[in-house]
């Protein structure tokens, strides 16, 4: 099944009281019935779910005589509310619930994601990573699994759901014991044993805690009241591994220590690893599948190096979102972690040689000991990392040519590319196109920027600012920091002068933040037809312009009009949306104030020979094809 489109997004939430979100608001889903069924079809994965298991999940032994008509009006229901992308099909003798490939987040499925990763983490030595994971996937928990639904499917299926948590969360203190935190775990181990005095294995990790924190009496302590409780509630002695735990803190036994990791995973002597990276930023807000799925790529198996792209148009937050993912990967890239300006959009990008120069100086080749050529220092640098676990985070690429000679060759290693252009011809990259952020999103960092009690004390004004920031991390960045710059201000008036076009861009500057500065960069790196393009684009309308349209506009034929505007929407100027069985090409609002400017500045007036035909928006963006930036 196709995605789905940004603004239908969906997030089903099973992991505290059953909720629905769509494109970031809440979804009213009914009573304890309704929500029971959708929880159920939902925990089914793909399965048919009969009628006689629905009827026992809602109504216990008792059902009604019109059991079966109520689980029709349920199952319409669900159908109705989550839209036509997730499809809710009547397969007898029971309901089977479809959802698209993209576009619908379940916060079950991502906190198992993100508990085997951190579980294989731990499993690894890499107990920094297995901690920061497991803590994601922790923290997706919202409250008591299934709240709201009926008792019966409440008593089936609560118990499992807490018992992977608590696994989880036995993993995670695994982890913090491994990096030495016992100290900090001992409170967290003693409220967990009290809530679950049966657990062995929280009583093994408080034994192990103690112990390491020059407490043995109090972990000698700690077996014996195990046993006692282990006694009287179940008639049971303490497990095996229990027992053998409470031997080894009987003689000191060596195994009760952390095990050492080696300063580098190869074991070798030498200089620290490089650790490169740029703090991420402390605001960050949303974009969490797109972290998530860098995260996996990042740290899955593969057979030879990872490498990702992360692209869009200026502003849009690329290298925020490389630096979040990077940040929580580091520790599975021991032998370093680089982050390189590659100063792509700028008018001096970095030469693949002196990129490779400054990685050999990073890795340990003295100045005077670089070799000269480009193709020597390509083979120096594939020397130097073959076997090692080291993160490149290659920032603001220009294009292939420049990034190609920096890629690492062997598994391994990985490289987190972000540019203003596609990078299409990288040969099989992961590849994350990135667009503006959700409404919802977006207005959660005005908030955080601005500070909340601002944005309720004005939420229309708020609203209005968001909406002048069109989703674009860059814009709100700006206009929240001039709003906390400004405290005496009103929010509208900041809100008005971004409703007028003709200084929108003027006040989203701040300090050294500019979008128009950005945008001119980019604008900068266009030839000179594209510019043309870009500038005749915006006088045609804030919709999807056919390239009939265009080239009517610019005087050209229709394939070298669509030929324009592919490059525009390969290079994120603008985005691709089907529409009639064809496609429009859409500017981003900020980006269409700037190319008007343009227009204005380099154009004069723009006479028109005939109305120029477009697409109308339409009421839904159709999933677009989406060149998102």
């Amino acid at each position: 099944m196709s995605a789905v489109a940004a603004e239908d997004s969906l997030t089903l939430n099973l992991l505290g009281p059953i909720e629905a979100h769509r494109g970031g608001e809440p979804v009213d889903l009914g009573g304890a019935k309704p929500r029971t069924v959708l929880a159920a079809l939902l925990l089914a994965r793909s399965r048919v779910v009969p009628d006689t298991e629905l009827t026992a999940l809602l109504w216990g032994e008792s059902p009604p005589v019109t059991c079966s008509a109520q689980i029709h009006t349920y199952a319409s229901r669900v159908r109705r509310l989550l839209g036509p992308a997730v499809t809710v099909e009547r397969r007898r003798p029971g309901y089977l619930l479809r959802l698209p490939d993209q576009g619908v987040g379940i916060d079950l499925l991502t906190f198992r994601q993100y508990a085997a990763r951190g579980a294989a983490a731990l499993t690894g030595g890499t107990p920094g990573t297995a901690a920061r994971v497991l803590r994601q996937a922790l923290g997706v928990w919202r409250g008591t699994a299934l709240g709201g639904v009926c008792d019966p499917l409440a008593d089936l299926e609560r118990d499992r759901l807490e018992e992977e948590r608590l696994t989880t969360l036995e993993q995670r203190l695994s982890a913090d014991l491994e990096l030495g935190r016992h100290a900090e775990v001992i409170p967290e181990l003693m409220a967990l044993i009290a809530a679950h005095p049966l657990r062995e294995g929280l009583r093994g990790q408080l034994m192990t805690a103690l112990y390491r924190s020059g407490r043995q009496a109090d972990a000698l302590a700690a077996y014996r009241a195990a046993r006692a409780t282990l006694a009287e509630e179940l008639g049971l002695e303490p497990c095996a591994e229990l027992q053998r735990l409470h031997q080894a803190l009987l003689t000191g036994h060596p195994s009760l220590l952390p095990r050492t990791t080696a300063t580098t995973a190869t074991g070798r002597s030498g200089p620290p690893p490089p650790a490169e990276l740029p703090p991420a930023p402390a605001d960050f807000t949303g974009r969490e599948q797109q972290v998530a799925r860098l995260t996996e790529a990042l740290t899955g198996e593969l057979p030879g190096p990872a490498v990702h792209t992360v692209t869009g148009m200026p502003g849009v937050g690329k290298t925020a979102l490389a630096l979040v993912a990077a940040h929580r990967v580091a520790d599975h890239y021991p032998d370093g972690q680089i982050h390189l300006d590659l100063r792509g959009s700028g008018p001096d990008p970095l030469h693949p040689a002196d990129a490779l120069g400054t990685l050999l100086r990073l890795l340990g080749v003295p100045e005077g000991r670089t070799p000269g050529t480009l193709d020597e220092r390509v083979r120096a640098y594939r020397t130097r990392i073959a076997g090692r676990r080291l993160l490149l985070v290659l920032d603001d690429a220009a294009g292939e040519r420049q990034v190609r000679p920096l890629l690492p060759a062997t598994g391994g290693s990985a490289a987190l590319v972000t540019s203003r252009a596609g990078l299409h011809a990288l040969e099989g990259p992961g590849r994350t196109p990135l667009g503006p952020m959700s409404a919802a999103d977006a207005r959660a960092l005005f908030e955080k920027l601005a500070g909340r009690s601002r944005v309720s004390a004005e939420p229309g004004a708020a609203a209005g600012v968001v909406r002048a920031c069109a989703g674009l991390p860059l814009a709100l960045r700006v206009a929240g920091g001039r709003a906390a710059a400004r405290p005496h201000w009103p929010l509208a008036r900041l809100a008005d002068r971004l409703a007028e076009p003709d200084r929108t861009l003027a006040e989203l500057t701040l300090a050294d933040l500019s979008l128009t500065d950005r945008l001119w960069t980019a604008y900068r790196g266009l030839d000179p037809r594209s510019r043309r393009a870009l500038r005749f684009h915006s006088a045609l309308g804030p919709h999807p312009l056919l390239p009939h349209a265009a080239a009517g506009a610019l005087g050209t034929d229709p394939d070298r009009a669509e030929e324009l505007l592919a490059g525009l929407a390969e290079a994120h100027w603008c985005e691709v949306v089907r529409w009639r069985g064809g496609y429009g090409y859409r500017l981003h609002p900020l980006v269409r104030l700037f190319a008007r400017a343009r227009l204005a500045e380099e154009e004069g007036t723009v006479p028109l020979p005939l109305p120029v035909p477009h697409a109308p928006a339409p009421a839904v963006r159709a999933g677009a094809v989406r060149h998102t930036g």
